[in-house]
């Protein structure tokens, strides 16, 4: 696939919403690498990748409506604080949208009753291809446990 990138720029997202709930319970479902399907209403499915078995590096393959699956990678897990980062791996989207590299973090914001969660990434594209989906989620979190989406 020859892609034309002479309009593409830097891109950096960076969406934040605030919730009523504990940030511990909010790790619990957000922080699973392979849980996204059960708080993002745009992913269908988020799943272990038939190759996973052979290789070390840890992948999800993310199934979104009418389109090829996307692959990412794991780069870095911090349970402890409440972070990870990943990247896309393969799949049609990451050729068209490049050098995707994200983060999702949980902050706790008063012991056992409010925190943050902030969505961020940087990309090459010709425009900004994230802060919409980035929001559908945090929007959803925000239905599920209460609270507000800080930047609209």
């Amino acid at each position: 696939m020859k892609i034309d990138t002479r309009d593409y720029k830097d891109w950096r997202v960076v969406v934040v919403c605030e919730l009523n709930a504990p940030a511990a319970k909010v790790w619990h479902l957000v922080g699973g690498f392979y849980n996204i399907d059960q708080w993002h209403p745009d992913i269908d499915i988020s799943e272990v990748p038939e190759e996973q078995v052979e290789e070390r590096d840890i992948r999800r393959k993310l199934t979104f409506p009418r389109q090829e699956p996307t692959y990412e990678e794991l780069v870095f897990m911090d349970n402890e604080n409440m972070r990870y980062k990943y990247k896309w791996h393969k799949g049609e989207w990451g050729e068209v949208i490049q050098k995707y590299h994200s983060q999702i973090q949980v902050v706790e914001l008063e012991l056992d009753k409010r925190c943050l969660v902030q969505w961020s990434s940087s990309f090459y594209y010709s425009e900004d291809g994230l802060t919409q989906f980035y929001k559908n989620g945090l929007e959803n979190l925000v239905k599920m446990f209460g609270g507000k989406l800080i930047n609209n």
